[in-house]
């Protein structure tokens, strides 16, 4: 499992490194002059092996690699001008066999074994949100959308009498709706709620968690029911401790409310587009480090686990951050990236400088693997710096200085600090005085091997006089404390069913000891100074503090609360019929368990929605509820004042399934005339 104090490697399989030529597709998929960036270029697990084995990648310091989904994709090319193939993973067809493009199954194995031996763990893209292009009335487009389970065919797109896909036309990101029971562009979108596809891709992902692998990306988390993944988070951290995040694209300046509810209830950690975003308009735009200051204070208060977001300077779907003529604001960059709160994914030839605009030219074959560039040097010196340096990995942020030109931070976390300074000036600069959490002393930065060395000098109250910053330049003072204390900075996952794992995170835990979960003693699997195994045990669903008790009688409390799910989850469909509204009104679910706010309407899951899967005056909504379970639940109404009322006469209930996908249908009984407040933001996701 993944912590914050760690790094990741995201590769582009099939244009990182070719480790076997004889694996190579066929003439119609590939281009053997690398000039065709739309086909297959020859990269593979075997070229991942080598440079895992020669040093490249441990040389950076990186504790974890990203790969393209391994999954079989489909084997034909598009109807396009550039004859585009499955060389990026995304147009899967079978969860249960691997792309032979990339390599064997003993092959993946074996790049799990060498990633495992040089301590990089592997994490794999995951698509539920569908398979591959497809028109409904060609199905002789390609493979027609074709999904199989170990080689068997289970639907096509074009006569789907089972229906396994989405039916509703392609999505104009109008609304959550839209974007949730359309289909992405051409893509055949699953049908999550349909049995079949559930189980296949539950069975999917389970098979690759089997094997081995350490995480998972889940592709498109914007465009899947977020009661269906908060159910195939819980299932995933049930079967194996895996880290788990997804894709949850943000615009530039777009919303973050849903998306950092999202990333707050579920158990599952986002990209954190918004950082991505300012970081380049902090080096690419007009206004700066004002921008970042911005989007720091917006995500402290949007984000509850501000750190466990994945962080990136740019990656495939997008233009890469250089530009060749400024390699230096790479570099700067790649110094805010790494010591930045949140968990850093540095996207490949990053450090060789690749530069490229939108889709497929941020997709070429890696340029160089050579270890002496600045960029190269400066990753793995800061890597370095992230696994010994708790503030790095779980400090808070404090900015300290800030124009558009010149940005210095510190963070914090027990008694270490790191104190940075960025300057992206053409000129030195002279900063006014600063107080800072440094203890008195005489620092030399991390970087002096790069960048000029500044010595900075603390007074007894943390004061730094006198400060100049070389032109383009950056600088790392850092103090570690050498107090033995026990110190618990992170637990993961942030929310679980009972019975699975739990990892613990920090520093002087001791070697053997006690921990509870809201009172509860959790098994403990494993005891060491720095990490903590554990089974969450049998607690009331809820939020609960994580405690411990080391051999030496010393206590420690972890910061931050885990929720624990009823039990294991399933997703139901909960569809209310005739409820009649004003325009301004929302609809949602309360009920009699945790997942949907125990009676508590302002913990009540939702939205409903009206307009694609039912049509208003019927609602709809996909809720993650206890399997085999009794529930009991009403609709409420929320008005746009904030005024709810809840439905009259007597619960609804059911019994949930003790898996897969179910779907309950019910009359709605008018509402009470009682009111109450519902604020802003407090609604769920089931």
């Amino acid at each position: 499992m993944l912590h914050p104090g760690e790094c990741i490697y995201q590769i582009v399989t099939d244009r990182f490194c070719e480790g076997n030529p004889a694996g190579r597709p066929r003439a119609e998929l590939f281009s053997s002059g690398a000039d065709n960036l739309r086909k297959y270029l020859g990269g593979d697990w075997a070229g991942i092996i080598a440079r895992i084995q020669d040093g490249y990648l441990t040389g950076m310091g990186f504790s974890a690699i990203l790969i393209s989904q391994p999954a079989e994709n489909i084997d034909v090319c598009m109807e396009d001008e550039e004859g585009t193939a499955s060389y990026h993973g995304y147009w899967p067809r079978d969860f249960l066999r691997p792309n032979p493009y990339f390599g064997s199954m003993d092959t993946f194995r074996a790049l799990l074994s060498a990633a495992h031996e040089h301590g990089i763990k592997v994490i794999i893209d995951f698509t539920p949100n569908h398979t591959s292009p497809a028109l409904e009335l060609r199905p002789d487009y390609m493979e027609n959308g074709a999904i199989y389970r170990a080689g068997r065919l289970v639907a096509t797109y074009s006569g789907d009498m089972e229906r396994v896909f989405l039916h509703n036309g392609g999505t104009a990101f109008r609304d959550a709706e839209d974007s949730l029971y359309r289909n992405l562009y051409d893509l055949a979108g699953l049908d999550q709620m349909n049995p079949q596809a559930d189980e296949l891709l539950r069975e999917g992902i389970a098979y690759w968690l089997d094997q081995g692998v350490d995480g998972v990306r889940i592709d498109a988390a914007q465009h899947i029911p977020p009661g269906w993944l908060t159910s195939l988070s819980a299932f995933i951290h049930a079967r194996k401790p895996a880290y788990l995040f997804g894709e949850w694209f943000l615009e530039a300046h777009g919303r973050t409310q849903d998306n950092a509810a999202f990333a707050n209830g579920s158990g599952m950690s986002l990209l954190h587009f918004m950082f991505t975003h300012a970081i380049r308009e902090a080096f690419h735009g007009r206004r700066g480090f004002g921008a970042f200051a911005d989007m720091l204070r917006e995500s402290s208060g949007s984000y509850k686990y501000l750190y466990d977001q994945l962080i990136f300077l740019d990656n495939h779907d997008m233009s890469r951050f250089t530009r060749a003529s400024e390699p230096w604001l790479t570099d700067l960059a790649l110094v805010l990236l790494l010591t930045s709160a949140g968990l850093p994914v540095v996207y490949y030839g990053t450090e060789q400088y690749m530069s490229g605009g939108e889709d497929p030219h941020n997709r070429a074959m890696m340029s160089s693997f050579s270890r002496e560039t600045t960029a190269y040097r400066l990753v793995a010196q800061l890597n370095r710096l992230r696994a010994c340096n708790l503030a790095i990995g779980y400090g808070s942020t404090k900015l300290l200085y800030v124009n558009p030109g010149v940005l210095v931070f510190e963070r914090s976390c027990k008694r270490d600090v790191a104190l940075i300074f960025i300057n992206q000036e053409e000129s030195a600069q002279i900063l006014p005085p600063l107080v800072t959490s440094l203890p008195q002393g005489a620092y030399s930065s991390l970087l002096k091997d790069i960048y000029p060395d500044r010595p900075a000098v603390a007074g007894a109250e943390g004061d730094i006089q006198k400060v100049l910053l070389a032109p383009r330049s950056a600088y790392v003072y850092v103090y570690e404390s050498d107090l033995e204390e026990p110190a618990a900075v992170h637990v993961y996952p942030k929310a679980a069913a009972p019975g699975s794992e739990l990892m613990i995170r920090g520093r002087h835990l001791g070697d053997t000891g006690r921990l509870t979960v809201g009172g509860y003693e959790a098994a403990v699997i494993s005891w060491q100074s720095e990490q903590i195994v554990a089974r969450i045990p049998a607690v009331p669903a809820g939020t609960h503090p994580v405690e411990g008790l080391t051999v030496g009688k010393q206590k420690f409390r972890l910061p931050e609360e885990l929720k624990v799910w009823t039990g294991t989850l399933v997703t139901v469909r909960l569809v209310v019929k005739n409820v009649h509204t004003d325009y301004d009104t929302r609809v949602y679910v309360t009920g009699n368990v945790y997942e949907l706010g125990a009676w508590q309407a302002e913990k009540a899951a939702g939205p409903f929605y009206n307009h694609i899967v039912y049509r208003y005056p019927t609602w709809y909504c996909d809720v993650s509820l206890p399997a085999d379970s009794g529930i009991e639940f009403k609709i409420l109404l929320r008005s746009g004042s904030g005024v709810v009322r809840l439905e009259q006469g007597e619960a609804h209930s059911l019994h949930t399934p003790a898996e897969g996908v179910s779907e309950m249908i019910v009359e709605w009984q008018g509402a009470c005339q009682e009111s109450f407040q519902l604020s802003e933001g407090d609604a769920a996701y089931g």
